[in-house]
């Protein structure tokens, strides 16, 4: 099942809303899935393996859906269907081996991270594979590693194979591991990491803990950085800098072709008062995310200035830069241009 190609029909013909970037990343994916010639091919099959394993052996930790098996909603698919699925035609390695997902909280991102860590901990064929959950700080890194341990725990399947350790998770038949990093941790010199998942990226205020983990991975056939996040407060960051290229990928403003930014996000700062563009931002709003706590947020945030900058961060991925700023981003970072002439006197 080619999950690209149905994702995107549904967004062209709009039964699905998002915003113009999604529509024209996932234009493209869907018509490179069609092509048979080219230096990138797409693998149905190893599209649908990551897929099958989150489905078949994860289970739910928290909430209502706790002990139930994972079932993954349409965008999810289609996001580990392009990052899994698209294969260099020459060596059979993977296309591309960086991702930038930005989507609004309460989406579902620990359970689809969760599950595709511990995919890539045992069944990506990948010796040794080293696995980590990084963030700015060790809590935050510490939430996805948790989930997938839980996942682990629930399952007959993978905790048979899966042990606990001390700081990490360990698979023996291929001795690979999965473990939480921060910036500060005393073990970021020396990794060989396989896959890496940068959690809220927009928390952290350097560049340091993105190279230093994308440089562990130097050594391997086909790395795989997943960065996940909101939108932040902090500017002038990695997470701006990271932004503003998968915003020029996506535009068709330059190539990177082993690079996939996903952007679900509002396409105007005053869309964030209508309901029916709230989903741009939040893919699964309405079946995970409740859409009624939308509301409430909302509501409270058109009464109280001061709660407004947050919804605005978190639910709908604008950019803004502190908490409690009268001014907005989007005001401070106008490219509007004006004759000094009209200002005269």
């Amino acid at each position: 099942m080619n999950y690209i190609a149905e994702y995107n029909e549904r967004l062209q013909r709009g039964k699905i809303p998002a915003c113009r970037r999604v529509k024209a990343i996932y234009a493209q994916l869907a018509a490179q899935s069609a092509q048979t010639g080219g230096r990138y091919v797409f693998d149905e099959v190893r599209a649908q393996r990551p897929i099958d394993f989150i489905e078949r052996f994860c289970r739910h930790s928290k909430g209502e859906w706790a002990g139930k098996p994972v079932k993954l909603e349409l965008f999810q698919k289609a996001f580990i269907q392009a990052l899994f699925g698209f294969i260099d035609a020459e060596t059979g390695l993977r296309r591309y081996h960086e991702a930038f997902f930005l989507v609004g909280r309460k989406n579902g991102k620990s359970t689809l991270l969760a599950g595709l860590a511990l995919y890539m901990l045992i069944a990506d064929g990948e010796g040794g594979a080293e696995v980590y959950s990084t963030a700015t700080k060790y809590a935050q890194a510490r939430l996805l590693f948790d989930e997938a341990h839980n996942m682990v725990k629930q399952s007959p399947d993978l905790s048979r194979h899966i042990k606990k350790r001390k700081t990490d998770l360990y698979y023996l038949p291929s001795m690979s591991k999965l473990q939480a990093l921060a910036r500060n941790s005393d073990t970021l010199d020396g990794l060989n990491a396989s896959f890496i998942i940068m959690d809220e990226l927009h928390g952290v205020k350097d560049r340091n803990l993105y190279e230093v983990m994308r440089q562990s991975q130097s050594a391997r056939r086909q790395p795989l950085l997943v960065m996940i996040t909101t939108a932040g407060t902090v500017r002038e960051c990695i997470f701006d800098d990271m932004y503003e290229h998968a915003c020029t990928v996506a535009d068709g403003a330059i190539t990177d072709e082993t690079f996939l930014p996903i952007l679900y996000e509002l396409d105007k700062r005053d869309e964030w008062t209508d309901p029916a563009a709230w989903i741009k931002a939040n893919p699964s709003l309405g079946s995970i995310k409740k859409a009624d706590d939308l509301r409430i947020k909302v509501d409270r945030a058109k009464q109280n200035p001061v709660e407004l900058s947050g919804v605005l961060c978190k639910e709908f991925n604008i950019r803004e830069t502190v908490k409690t700023a009268w001014l907005s981003f989007d005001a401070i970072n106008s490219t509007d241009t004006f004759d000094m002439n009209t200002f005269r006197g």
